[in-house]
């Protein structure tokens, strides 16, 4: 039935990370639509090896560990591999949202607070819930992650320390693939999971993309954030309820269906 793949003739572009981007092609290929899949940040690890001993004083203090992300995670337990470091048991986790605390597991990591809806505001509210002044706070964070936590704790009278483990950077490759797949098809979605994502194409294709709107593109981003980047550059777009790529999907589906009943 056509109803079971409600993006049958739909076309998405997808615009994250590639490392990241496959699942989410899957996932459109499997309710009927073709994605296109255009790279345009990468990540690259910032946490030199010579801190290593600061780390391993900071993972000692009682405390909180709290991931803003999954590169985060998978950076950080790199590096502590590396440096031949190990999480203490005692130490507590917090992780801002589902995916994050999923991708912790895989790190033998249970999480001990998680907020209901997956952005850093609500995590420093579940973390004066949870956390104690005299514990350390340690954020996990990549180099354009917000101070949310910091400017939110610091204030109460939490130490926050942050480690900033990985850079995003521009992918010039995935930047070429843009221009080319801008040549060759006309989109029905184009799908924005992040801030730095959203400036990197506006850098790149921002005018086409106002044109393409006109002509009934539709703009769908992951979440408040990175809706209010594209509003920067007076683009509207489309935001899910539940700000995950399961989220964004699930509003294309519908947003095809309403289509074809009009």
């Amino acid at each position: 039935m056509e109803n079971d793949f409600p993006l049958k003739g739909k076309t998405v572009l997808v615009t994250r990370n590639k490392a990241q981007a496959k699942s989410f092609q899957q996932k459109v290929e499997a309710l009927g639509g073709k994605a296109i899949l255009t790279s345009l940040i990468t990540f690259r690890r910032a946490l030199p090896n010579d801190v290593a001993k600061q780390v391993k004083e900071d993972l000692a203090a009682p405390g909180w560990l709290v991931f803003t992300s999954v590169n985060g995670a998978d950076f950080f337990f790199s590096y502590l591999q590396e440096n031949q470091l190990f999480l203490p048991a005692h130490k507590k986790i917090a992780a801002v949202g589902e995916k994050t605390a999923r991708r912790l597991e895989t790190h033998n990591v249970s999480v001990d607070v998680m907020p209901k809806d997956y952005i850093a505001e609500q995590l420093a509210e579940a973390l004066k819930q949870h956390a104690e002044p005299a514990e350390r706070i340690t954020v996990i964070k990549g180099n354009l992650s917000r101070d949310v936590i910091k400017q939110e704790l610091v204030p109460l009278g939490f130490e926050v320390k942050e480690w900033v483990v990985y850079e995003t950077i521009p992918d010039e490759e995935g930047i070429e693939a843009l221009k080319e797949a801008a040549g060759q098809y006309s989109f029905d979605y184009v799908t924005f999971t992040s801030s730095s994502t959203v400036h990197t194409f506006m850098h790149v294709l921002g005018e086409e993309l106002k044109k393409w709107q006109a002509n009934r593109t539709s703009c769908i981003s992951i979440g408040p954030l990175t809706r209010d980047a594209l509003l920067t550059y007076g683009i509207t777009s489309h935001t899910p309820d539940t700000f995950t790529i399961d989220g964004m999907l699930e509003l294309m589906c519908s947003m095809s269906r309403e289509e074809e009943r009009i």
